[in-house]
């Protein structure tokens, strides 16, 4: 199973800090907004680029200074959590890779 970004979720930086926007049809499914911090926008960018649950981790590694058992804890977290909220949906793994994360 893979994930994507709900249509009309949208990232943004305003006054220094990092918001999660739903518009449209998305609005109705997740809050309106929601102020994330930095680190969890540095992730929503890698899940833009279109990066996998395996891509995210190793992107992670290169990037932070933390053991990788605890990378991989949250990064399973952060996308549970997500798709719990409604800003990212499940799709199936055979769905176009740019997609799915």
């Amino acid at each position: 199973m893979g994930y994507h970004i709900r249509e009309g979720v949208i990232l943004r930086q305003v006054c220094g800090d990092w918001l999660l926007i739903a518009v449209g049809e998305a609005a109705k499914h997740c809050l309106y907004v929601r102020e994330i911090n930095d680190t969890l926008a540095w992730y929503w960018q890698r899940i833009e680029e279109g990066l996998g649950r395996d891509g995210i981790i190793r992107a992670a590694r290169e990037q932070f200074d933390a053991p990788e058992e605890l990378i991989l804890k949250d990064v399973d977290k952060l996308i549970k959590d997500l798709v719990r909220m409604g800003y990212l949906l499940e799709s199936p793994a055979d769905g176009p890779a740019e997609e799915n994360v």
